[in-house]
């Protein structure tokens, strides 16, 4: 199983160590962010439904989810956050982290590439501030939430 903790460390130190430099690297810091909030969240669902490898049965009782095969969500934030229905219920009903969280997904807005394909654009002048207040919010909602998982 990969370390999906220890990505989302490195990841998470690339995009805040590209956000101090001068030169405009938007697009790698997009990616590079998102990467880390999906490494965290694919750490988070293998802690909450107690498995050490992707398609083994959930472990967690009394979860929706308990003895189903857990799949690696890929790259689909979403779907990661689903499959941990009491964290998903929590993040439905708040606005503010679904607003932050779209975000992350959707840096250059909801109609653009996601934080993935991203990465093939050719854009250079990008502004990241409101981007970095998502960011934090997206980790700090999830370092807060972590305890009812």
């Amino acid at each position: 199983m990969e370390d999906f903790t220890g990505a989302y460390i490195h990841r998470k130190k690339d995009a805040l160590a590209l956000l101090t430099l001068n030169a405009n690297h938007g697009i790698a810091i997009f990616h590079l962010g998102g990467v880390a909030i999906e490494c965290r969240l694919k750490a988070l669902l293998i802690m909450y439904h107690q498995i050490q490898g992707w398609k083994q049965n959930s472990r967690r009782t009394g979860d929706s989810l308990y003895g189903l095969p857990i799949k690696n969500p890929s790259h689909k934030l979403m779907e990661a956050l689903k499959n941990m229905p009491t964290l998903y219920d929590k993040a439905m009903s708040d606005s503010v982290f679904l607003n932050h969280f779209s975000k992350i997904i959707h840096p250059l807005g909801s109609s653009s590439p996601d934080y993935i394909t991203l990465r093939y654009s050719p854009k250079t002048e990008l502004s990241t501030d409101n981007w970095q207040q998502s960011f934090n919010h997206v980790l700090g909602w999830l370092d807060q939430n972590q305890r009812s998982i």
